[in-house]
């Protein structure tokens, strides 16, 4: 994982440089940048990139490491046909990496998959048991038990609301936790710009074509524009350029031509065009997989295994081996189903229609916030609430950010007051709620609020946010010029 960190790393400042190449030729074409000008000078840090880069160390990083260090164990095991089995394994490998860049060839993305399984296994030869008869496989089930239940436990947790109510009853329902969540909030957006397709950018840039076709580009630029395709005016930085070749427009990238039709065809569907070409240039759908479940899985692994490392480690010094397995066992397995149960009894679910002002009243924020949940897509007007003001001042911020959600449903027209109000909370989470909220009320004096919003803000996550608010809100790039 250490050596994921450093990969990491260096892929994550690449990025960003890149990023503010292209967002600084954005900014000098007239356009408005996002991220503005406030976050720029950290896309050149180098703590940027190393806090960004422990997304994928904590994900691709720890699934390659697990995965990794099973197989090197599995060929430590095999005490006959060592030659076969290394012959083998280095030939599935040779296949993994080959597949990982089916869709387009990418250092970085190999470089993980070369140089953590050639540690591992490099290690794993050099161990001094490697040609020995491997430890009793009971170890094993001592060890790998209290995860096993753990994971069955967390799967019967398993629904759509997990990772959000992992986030209000986990982290932010207490000190370390709702820092935990400031770092996430901070650094997740460069690590996700490496992998995204050109639909889940923000912003693309589009090299201008040579000045013969400008009558014929001006049509196909006010439809890029409107899909965030900016042109620019330095070629090398820019996602895609173009070329016209009589009635023929071709899109390339990285000098490849990914979409060619007549100019007519473009203009008579320029989404599905954008579709299409955001599909060809995408070479990070395996990476991005990888990612996913390495979070998913590999990362609460990782956890469960270092825990479990330390607590032997100090066991170790006072008991013999076998007992201080079974006591780090049985101290992993307490810790998790105490956090498992803390976080089974704080989830509540959202109560029936009529009972909605009886939970906005509760003691608990618990059962408030599942009334606030119970009010999406219903005209229910939480500003009539007895229990409003309290909750608007509110010390638990998710409160603040679920009443937000509920503000943009409701019928009342102080609702808008209260969620520009929103826009100025010192928590993250209800900011881009509010701007959601006002995206979603489709109320055009939210345009002014909003835009002042994205100009000032130093937090990226906020303005991505806010710029989709106000492409709801029917806003684009040619009128904020």
């Amino acid at each position: 994982m250490g050596i994921a960190q450093i990969i990491a790393t260096a892929q994550v400042y690449a990025s960003n440089h890149r990023l503010f190449t292209q967002l600084t030729a954005v900014a000098n074409a007239g356009f408005l940048p996002v991220p503005n000008v406030n976050v720029h000078p950290r896309l050149l840090d180098l703590e940027s990139a190393f806090y960004g880069g422990l997304l994928f160390t904590l994900s691709v990083g720890a699934a390659l490491s697990l995965v990794s260090a099973a197989a090197a164990g599995l060929w430590r095991r095999c005490t006959s046909g060592r030659g076969f089995t290394t012959a083998a394994a280095v030939i599935g490998w040779v296949g993994i990496v080959a597949s990982i860049n089916v869709y387009g060839f990418d250092v970085w993305v190999t470089l993980y998959f070369i140089a953590i399984p050639a540690t591992v296994f490099w290690v794993a030869g050099m161990s001094p048991g490697a040609h020995h008869t491997p430890p009793d496989p009971r170890g094993s089930g001592l060890r790998f038990l209290p995860l096993a239940l753990l994971a069955l436990g967390w799967f019967a947790q398993y629904d759509r609301g997990l990772f959000v109510d992992l986030r209000d009853h986990l982290l932010m329902s207490n000190p370390a936790g709702e820092r935990v969540s400031s770092f996430y909030y901070r650094y997740t957006l460069y690590p996700a710009e490496v992998f995204k397709t050109f639909e889940q950018r923000l912003i693309k840039t589009v090299a201008s074509p040579a000045a013969d076709a400008a009558g014929r580009y001006a049509a196909v630029k006010r439809e890029l524009i409107r899909r965030d395709y900016l042109p620019v005016a330095v070629p090398p930085d820019a996602d895609i350029s173009l070329r016209f070749e009589g009635d023929r427009l071709a899109f390339l990238h990285r000098g490849r031509v990914v979409w060619e039709n007549t100019t007519d065809h473009f203009l008579a569907d320029p989404g599905r065009a954008a579709s299409e070409i955001s599909v060809r240039t995408d070479r990070f759908r395996i990476f991005r997989s990888v990612a996913f479940y390495g979070v998913l899985l590999a990362f609460p692994i990782a956890i469960y295994v270092l825990l479990f490392a330390l607590i032997h480690l100090v066991c170790g010094l006072v008991v013999k081996p076998r007992r201080a397995e079974a006591v780090a066992a049985a101290l992993c397995l307490l810790i998790g189903l105490a956090i498992l149960a803390d976080f089974h009894f704080s989830r509540e679910d959202p109560p029936p229609p009529g009972a909605i002002d009886t939970a906005l009243g509760s003691d608990r924020w618990q059962t408030r916030v599942a009334g606030l949940k119970a009010i999406r897509g219903r005209h229910f007007d939480v500003v009539g609430s007895p229990a409003y003001g309290r909750i608007l001042r509110s010390p638990y911020p998710q409160e603040r950010y679920w009443l937000a959600q509920a503000l943009g449903a409701s019928p009342n027209a102080k609702a808008f007051t209260d969620l520009v109000y929103l826009l100025d909370d010192p928590q993250i989470n209800v900011r881009t709620m509010a701007l959601e909220a006002l995206a979603r009320r489709r109320d055009l004096r939210a345009l002014h609020p909003i835009l002042n919003l994205l100009n000032h803000s130093h937090e990226w996550y906020v303005q991505l946010y806010a710029y989709q608010a106000l492409r709801t809100l029917g806003w684009d790039q040619t009128r904020s010029n």
